[in-house]
């Protein structure tokens, strides 16, 4: 496995666990919630696919990764205050540890997506 790919895999596992982490509490308490996750993942399996077969630009595909992480900061950002406190009252902090975790995580990843070489973004090198 050549030194490139390896920094590759891991920041697409990361994306990818960047809109997949949330506690599981969330959900009992937002049901609507949980649509969100898999539609991001869905959209972020698309970039891949449309990058590495040719359907997708590499500009374009890095584009639509970027606006997964963008929309995932935006909606983390957005239900993070309201959500903060339990119907018992209590605080939710598993919710705020997940939530901050998301949130780091996918800025990170916007980040690293604008900072590599667009060439880097192809699972297969030719």
């Amino acid at each position: 496995m050549s030194k490139s790919r390896i920094p590759l895999a891991v920041l697409l596992v990361l994306q990818a666990l960047a809109f997949l982490i949330y506690p599981l509490s969330f959900f009992q308490q937002s049901p609507q919630a949980a649509v969100l996750p898999p539609a991001l993942l869905v959209l972020f399996i698309l970039a891949l696919v449309g990058i590495n077969t040719g359907t997708l630009s590499l500009f374009g595909g890095r584009s639509l990764l970027i606006f997964v992480q963008g929309i995932n900061t935006v909606v983390r950002l957005m239900t993070i205050f309201p959500n903060l406190k339990t119907p018992s009252g209590d605080m939710a902090w598993a919710l705020l540890a997940c939530q901050l975790l998301g949130l780091a995580l996918s800025w990170w990843a916007m980040g690293e997506m604008e900072r590599r070489p667009l060439q880097s973004l192809k699972l297969k090198q030719t």
